[in-house]
């Protein structure tokens, strides 16, 4: 006599997936949908932060070093000068755009300009 008793009902169902392949797809879409609405809003806010300060850095920057500029213009250049960050350019009246600095990625407040740095 042999010693085989038969597999009790639970035991087949461990080894198949509990849900089907359509499901499991479904579900890692909603997640990954999920997650997009978490962090796009997150990056959106970053970079519209870091846009307006490096404007307001700009502005200061191009009323120091440029007396003659009539406006400035910041650009977000990931291949420029200075590694990735928002270019700062101090526009003339004829429109050309000087550039002046890198602010970074996040810019911060200006440092105070020396006297002796003052272009004359």
């Amino acid at each position: 006599m042999t010693d085989e008793r038969p597999e009790p009902d639970d035991a087949r169902h461990d080894e198949r997936p509990v849900y089907g392949e359509r499901r499991r797809r479904v579900l890692r879409i909603t997640v990954l949908v999920a997650l997009a609405a978490l962090v796009l809003p997150l990056v959106l806010s970053i970079a519209g932060q870091a846009r307006s300060a490096a404007a307001r850095a700009c502005a200061v920057y191009v009323e120091r070093y440029d007396a003659d500029a009539v406006g400035s213009r910041v650009a977000l250049d990931l291949f420029g000068d200075g590694g990735p960050g928002w270019m700062c350019s101090a526009v003339s009246a004829g429109g050309v755009a000087t550039p002046l600095a890198n602010l970074g990625l996040l810019p911060s407040a200006p440092r105070p300009v020396d006297p002796d740095e003052v272009p004359a």
